[in-house]
């Protein structure tokens, strides 16, 4: 089954996303489900549920959140309730846990976005081994061998920030249709799942980490 775990809605303040027209472009690219990750927020999750259901969509819907720790930013998936941001990584990962959810590093090697880039005693499930905005593939070829040598778990997102981007980066996860969300969790956390996609259009993706960089410079003052 193929994922899109790494999606940024209208409630994100960087995209303008509609959470309809992202549900019907992941049917059009073929995904099985997806996570839309707004920042520290899960409105999104509810929308997406109640659209899928309102139109008959075949979509698995996984919460999610990309949330701003003092360290960066981690990706909550499995929670229907936001963890706060404004927390350390490690106990935004015990929160999280506690509520049945995993978590994923996101970009964590970067320049210009806010990932953790010591992974090591962060509570964290999964390393964000693809993220289709990495223009060089440098990032995902670190985060890919960071998540080999901390025997983690590996997702794959297209970090889209625009309606056509999504499922320019995916998770590939070993299971059956007809799986629940706990299902496809529990299969990333123990390794069954390969991250995989091809790289967002450089201009888009170009403009889009000069916007990022503006706003994480203003959300740190």
């Amino acid at each position: 089954m193929r994922f899109d775990l790494h999606i940024h809605s209208h409630f994100s303040p960087d995209s303008n996303s509609s959470v309809e027209a992202i549900l019907k472009q992941a049917l059009e690219v073929g995904l099985d489900g997806l996570a839309i990750t707004d920042h520290n927020s899960v409105q999104s999750f509810f929308d997406a549920v109640r659209l899928t259901e309102d139109l008959g969509l075949n979509l698995i819907i996984v919460p999610g959140a990309e949330i701003s720790t003092t360290e960066g930013h981690l990706i909550t998936l499995g929670n229907h309730t936001l963890v706060p941001p404004g927390l350390s990584a490690s106990e935004t990962s015990k929160r999280a846990h506690d509520g049945y959810g995993i978590v994923v590093a996101p970009h964590p090697f970067e320049l210009f976005r806010n990932g953790i880039r010591n992974l090591r005693n962060k509570r964290i499930d999964a390393v964000e081994a693809f993220n289709s905005r990495d223009l060089l593939g440098v990032s995902n070829y670190l985060a890919t061998r960071s998540a080999a040598k901390l025997n983690l778990g590996v997702t794959g997102g297209s970090d889209s920030h625009y309606v056509e981007t999504v499922g320019f980066g995916y998770t590939e996860v070993d299971a059956a249709s007809g799986v629940t969300v706990q299902d496809i969790l529990r299969a990333i956390q123990a390794g069954r799942s390969k991250a995989g996609g091809h790289v967002s259009p450089r201009l888009r993706s170009t403009s889009y980490s000069l916007k990022a960089r503006v706003l994480n410079h203003r959300n740190s003052r």
